[in-house]
């Protein structure tokens, strides 16, 4: 099968497409080929590890110090069962479904095996598989995040970065929650985040939000240059930060700064089936909108990765692997 290979990190050109062996799925496995997959800002981060030091150092040690030991990325992908194993009862060849690997990734390839109690879900009749895979990441992060908050009707809510992947379904999960909805985009951004429920917005290349004098109840960073120190004067008392991206210091300070809510190690409530047929029921009855900035062919998965990149995409980069 083709897959994506990273063998060091650096720039998008650094992934290349080769052929590996097909995986084979064991007793309790099913095998899936991959129609759809993603490239995320997990993905580019991962990949362009380049200075040792803070976060990339620790993050070396975890996914390998001169390049990653998982070779193949990917977080997310949809796709039909091909084979299911002598023990797997949930699953049928020619079955649609999407799932995750989470940060174990390897799913930028042709086929990739999951087991059963994996973060894998049937994808509802009428959804697209590129719906069913771009809604994963950026949904499943934001209804995390917005949990771990405990936000609720009429509270105040200000998302920066509220145009990514992670944005667009905080926007419209904390409006499905009855909540105040402030986004911070850029100023072409600014009507598409409106769009998606936001009540009030801050262009960032136009005015600094952190002076408007403003408080909230939650404050969302999705873009890493809002953190803790910057934003806290806007936090109303009992006010929560959610630190969706943050350096090594912001992470460590997290376990002992009360408002401060990161990922920790109860993520994989995140990265779950609860979580993820959740998100496509709420897609798949239009209570939930999937946005997707681009589709591109398996071929141009070095362009994914610039545009990702940028900073500045709307919703998910979605690949074409097959049909």
């Amino acid at each position: 099968m083709r897959a994506a290979i990273i063998e060091r990190y650096g720039p998008p050109e650094v992934v290349v497409i080769r052929e590996v062996p097909t995986p084979v799925p064991n007793e309790d496995e099913i095998l899936v080929r991959i129609t759809t997959t993603t490239v995320n800002s997990g993905d580019a981060r991962v990949r362009g590890l380049r200075v040792p030091r803070g976060m990339s150092l620790m993050m070396r040690f975890a996914l390998g110090f001169n390049g990653p030991k998982q070779q193949i990325g990917g977080f997310e992908a949809a796709g039909v069962v091909e084979a299911v194993g002598s023990r797997v009862t949930k699953f049928r060849p020619g079955d649609r479904v999407v799932g995750s690997h989470g940060f174990k990734f390897g799913l930028h390839a042709e086929y990739a095996t999951f087991l059963e109690t994996d973060a894998v879900v049937p994808i509802p009749a009428g959804l697209s598989d590129e719906d069913a895979v771009a809604v994963l990441f950026g949904g499943s992060t934001a209804r995390f995040f917005l949990a771990k908050a405990g936000l609720t009707t009429g509270q105040r809510v200000l998302i920066n970065g509220a145009s990514g992947a992670v944005g667009v379904y905080a926007v419209q999960l904390a409006k499905r929650l009855g909540a105040e909805v402030t986004g911070v985009c850029s100023e072409g951004n600014a009507e598409f985040v409106r769009s998606l429920g936001a009540d009030h917005g801050f262009a960032y290349d136009r005015e600094d939000f952190t002076r408007s004098g403003h408080s909230y109840d939650v404050i969302m960073d999705n873009h890493g240059n809002a953190p803790y120190p910057r934003v806290k004067h806007m936090l109303a008392p009992g006010g929560r930060f959610l630190m969706v991206i943050g350096d090594l210091w912001g992470m460590i300070s997290a376990k002992w700064q009360k408002p401060v809510i990161a990922a920790g190690d109860d993520n994989e409530e995140a990265v779950s089936q609860e979580a993820y047929a959740e998100l496509l029921a709420l897609v798949a009855a239009g209570e939930l909108r999937t946005v997707i900035q681009k589709v591109l062919p398996f071929d141009q998965i070095v362009e994914a990765h610039r545009i990702v990149d940028g900073g500045h995409k709307r919703g998910s980069v979605v690949l074409r692997v097959s049909t």
